[in-house]
């Protein structure tokens, strides 16, 4: 059979990848999140946050430590309206950090009682009067969230506490919209006091309802819709959300049963000025990595699931199943002549093998052949330009300015001279500092590298590899082709 026949093309996007379960994790990192006391994933875009968020989403709790997900994906969130929690008198942080645990604590609270009504246990008297007020105020025994956050709590006149009846409110109250919130100084008012004192009681009456059942809330695409006016904004929100989570962690009445896990993109991460960052990075934070090998595995995965009865495969040489050859140029298997031409993210893999698929003839072998692998390099080198770009467009709008400045400088090496003349000419009055500022992004996001012993190499592949001015750099072969880059002067002469 040919290989076109029996192994699929895949999507890119984890959302719509409904295999992952299959063959996407022996990741070290999915027991860390539900075994050990780590609470933060971070990793660059393409690393497989989403993907790991998603099988925590579709897994049973017997499979993760017992744990009941609630998995919140921040694509489509109203982030103007956590701004409209804040509280003038009690400062940024109180109202922000309150925002965030009135969310999770209503979140946490109705699938606490969900799960103990599936399980036929009794409800507290507290969990009842609970369980009344999610479902009218939100209108949802499990509220989304736009549904706790535009729910009909700033039409109330007060919140009564548990054993006190719940107000018995007409059906015309309706939910308030962002635009009424942010007209009316008093709904705001009325919001945060309600939601806030609301935040009081369920929190007491999850810590006191939990017993053995453990609940671990995913939160994805917290940096999907960052608005470029907006950071300064968002970082605070984010920086509030992150002491949260802290917080939880710290608390012996809460940690037990309760485990909030944000997946941040690294960059992001960094660029937030809060104290204690790098010893919360040391000692909370799961870093998502891989190398050709752990790739290979990932990929091998797949090949296993689809590969028919009569396809012979041997475990030895794992991917390179698919291909008719074992060594491409310089003697490299084809694998590593894939993820050299990657950031080493499961991304960048998955589309290079659609793009040799769609070179694909067939032949005789019924495999893919290096002429296909090398043809496939140029496509693939697009897709990696416009990640890319689409990577770095709200948070560093220069992008495309720097990689027009490679693409300039016409050669794969170049040093620090070549670099500073084609700045001068892409971007107007720029100082030498601002230079050297792109250099280090260029550099630290692994889009030109250097070379370490003799070989060419990238932070993506060397996380230790340290920046030197002094010596030649090397743009990213992935980008080779979209940049129209020739090895050397003396290629480009002849």
């Amino acid at each position: 059979m040919d290989v076109k026949d029996w192994f699929p093309e895949f999507q890119i996007s984890a959302e719509t990848d409904t295999d992952l379960q299959n063959y996407f994790f022996k990741l070290p990192q999915i027991q860390q999140i539900v075994d050990s006391k780590s609470w933060l994933v971070l990793g660059r875009k393409g690393m497989g946050k989403t993907a790991i968020y998603e099988y925590l989403k579709q897994s049973s709790h017997a499979k993760i430590n017992d744990y009941n997900t609630i998995c919140i994906n921040f694509s489509d969130y109203p982030w103007p309206a956590h701004k409209l929690y804040k509280e003038t008198l009690s400062g940024e942080l109180s109202a922000y950090q309150k925002s965030w645990r009135y969310l999770f604590f209503v979140k946490a609270l109705s699938r606490l009682i969900k799960i103990k009504t599936e399980n036929n246990e009794n409800l507290s008297k507290e969990l009842i009067w609970a369980q009344t007020y999610i479902e009218k105020i939100y209108g949802n025994p499990n509220p989304s969230l736009t549904e706790v956050i535009f729910s009909k709590i700033g039409r109330l006149s007060s919140i009564g506490g548990p054993g006190i009846e719940v107000e018995d409110f007409s059906l015309d109250i309706g939910e308030v919209s962002l635009e009424e919130i942010a007209e009316d100084k008093q709904l705001q008012s009325k919001l945060r006091t309600n939601a806030f004192t609301l935040l009081g009681f369920f929190e007491t009456i999850f810590k006191d309802n939990c017993g053995e059942h453990k609940i671990l809330i995913a939160l994805d695409q917290l940096d999907e819709n960052w608005l470029v006016g907006e950071i300064e904004e968002y970082s605070k929100v984010l920086i509030n959300l992150i002491n949260v989570c802290r917080n939880i962690s710290i608390d012996n009445l809460l940690s037990k049963n309760l485990k909030v896990v944000p997946f941040l993109r690294t960059d992001i991460y960094q660029s937030l000025k809060f104290n204690d960052k790098n010893k919360l990075l040391q000692d909370s934070a799961i870093t998502i990595s891989w190398d050709s090998d752990s790739l290979d595995e990932m990929y091998f995965e797949r090949i296993k699931k689809y590969a028919v009865n009569n396809i012979t495969i041997d475990n030895q040489i794992k991917s390179g199943n698919l291909f008719e050859f074992k060594f491409a140029r310089q003697g490299t298997p084809p694998f590593k002549y894939i993820t050299r031409r990657s950031f080493f993210r499961p991304r960048d893999v998955i589309v290079y093998f659609n793009k040799i698929r769609e070179c694909h003839k067939p032949n005789t072998t019924g495999l893919y052949s290096s002429s296909e692998l090398y043809e496939a390099d140029r496509e693939a080198s697009i897709s990696v330009y416009n990640e890319l770009v689409d990577e770095w467009s709200n948070q560093f709008q220069e992008i495309e300015n720097l990689l027009t400045v490679l693409q300039t400088i016409q050669v794969e090496t170049f040093n620090y001279d070549d670099f500073s003349e084609k700045c001068d000419k892409e971007f107007s009055n720029i100082s030498e500092g601002k230079k050297r500022e792109y250099l280090a992004f260029l550099f630290e996001n692994s889009i030109i590298g250097q070379k370490k012993q003799g070989r060419w190499e990238y932070l993506s592949s060397t996380p230790n590899l340290k920046l030197n001015i002094e010596k030649d750099f090397r743009t990213h072969h992935a980008l080779k082709y979209r940049l129209h880059l020739v090895e050397s002067r003396s290629t480009q002469n002849s």
